[in-house]
């Protein structure tokens, strides 16, 4: 099928009407990503290469309504230290959330144009390369030039939830769309601290199994998006 933005605004229109849709059992996993995970499912996408947008024109996100950051890809920087290496230099102890008793090395933080509390910040180098630095120590760099390739042109689908997040029993409600073109230069992203950087690792203190690596993720907080396209129009 020839995704149309007038076809993918009445499938969309069309999922608004069903309500609230329940996650799939076969499907269920415990993460963030199956809000968008399901919109794809709804139109049929399949797993595809980083260079290939889901809707053929356009790339398909579906974000929770109460979601601060929008993902843009899950990528490990190709040059320098590897995440877990970061992880293992940059990493702190702390008290699980789940359960305070038990004590956890983590890495939980976002990285931008300034330093953080780990000292760490991005530079954007030429179109698309980014470098993370500590003071002016070089750490990793990531090439993004597939990755922008794909996000050029983007439909936003905002989903409402019930249930608990990340559980069976979370459901969720496809309601308004957007419609993001023109994605700006990545450095002006980065110089004017609208793309990060999040790291997300944990381990258990003492625990001999490998730390447990969710990103990076290269994000775009949801309060500046309208200023990271040039473009940005409602469609539903």
């Amino acid at each position: 099928m020839e995704w149309t933005l007038e076809a993918v605004s009445a499938k969309i229109r069309q999922l608004k009407e069903r309500g609230f849709i329940p996650v799939p059992s076969d499907m269920f996993r415990e993460d963030e990503g199956i809000v968008g995970q399901l919109l794809e499912r709804e139109f049929n996408v399949k797993e595809n290469n980083l260079t290939v947008r889901d809707l053929g024109t356009f790339e398909l996100k579906g974000m929770r309504e109460k979601s601060s950051t929008m993902t843009l890809c899950h990528k490990k920087p190709e040059v320098g230290l590897s995440p877990i290496q970061i992880f293992e230099r940059f990493g702190y102890e702390a008290p699980s959330r789940r359960n305070p008793s038990v004590l956890k090395k983590k890495l939980f933080t976002t990285v931008k144009n300034r330093p953080n509390n780990r000292g760490l910040h991005l530079i954007a180098k030429g179109k698309t390369e980014i470098e993370m630095y500590c003071g002016e120590e070089f750490i990793c760099k990531w090439n993004l030039s597939e990755q922008l390739k794909k996000i050029e042109k983007i439909i936003l689908v905002d989903a409402r939830t019930t249930g608990r997040t990340r559980s069976k029993e979370e459901r969720f409600h496809y309601t308004d769309a957007y419609l993001l073109e023109e994605l700006r230069p990545l450095v002006d992203l980065v110089q004017e601290g609208i793309l990060v950087i999040d790291f997300c690792i944990d381990q258990k203190v003492g625990d001999s199994r490998s730390p447990h690596d969710r990103g990076p993720h290269i994000r775009i907080p949801r309060k500046k998006l309208v200023k990271a396209y040039k473009k940005s129009n409602k469609i539903v």
